[in-house]
């Protein structure tokens, strides 16, 4: 089916008001003053709650209403600067941590150099015993020696005294 165009001839709106008659003069008449209660009830309703916010009353909550942001930005000023030195005392725990771990590793090596120094004493000290013993060991054949050889050198002296007494006894 093809589309179906209407169209009406254009009237003027005289006659248009003309025939609508005073109906529509009602209507309009009804409109505004239905305009006129809505806009002083709005204007009624304004100014109650202008008079209401300027009160005492809501002056007071404004002023806590203030003081609460200011004490929730200190607050919040406060919460940042702790927050900051907790991440400095973290970071410095961090530090002594590392620190620690060095010096503990350190101290091992050096409880090892220790042990090994004390290791190479003790071998020393039992080789200077075993020295001691064998000084003391030629000491005691030196002496043994040097007395016997005294006691050879005493007999020959004592032989030749007795032997040359008499020769000299006899002169």
């Amino acid at each position: 089916m093809a589309p179906t165009f209407y169209h009406y001839p254009s009237v003027p709106m005289e006659k248009t008001w003309e025939e609508q008659g005073p109906g529509i003069r009602r209507r309009w008449l009804v409109a505004a003053v239905l305009m006129f209660l809505i806009d002083v009830v709005l204007v009624t309703l304004l100014i109650y709650f202008a008079v209401r916010a300027n009160s005492e009353a809501c002056r007071d909550g404004l002023r806590a209403q203030d003081e609460c942001r200011n004490t929730t930005h200190l607050l919040q000023r406060q919460l940042t600067r702790a927050q900051d030195n907790l991440l400095q005392a973290e970071t410095q725990a961090n530090s002594c941590n590392r620190t620690l771990v060095t010096l503990q590793d350190s101290l091992k090596k050096k409880e090892s150099q220790v042990l090994e120094q004390q290791t190479h004493i003790q071998e020393l000290e039992s080789k200077i015993m075993k020295l001691n013993q064998e000084l003391a060991t030629l000491r005691t054949k030196e002496e043994a020696s040097s007395t016997s050889q005294n006691s050879a050198s005493s007999l020959v002296v004592s032989s030749l005294l007795t032997f040359i007494v008499p020769v000299f006894l006899l002169f």
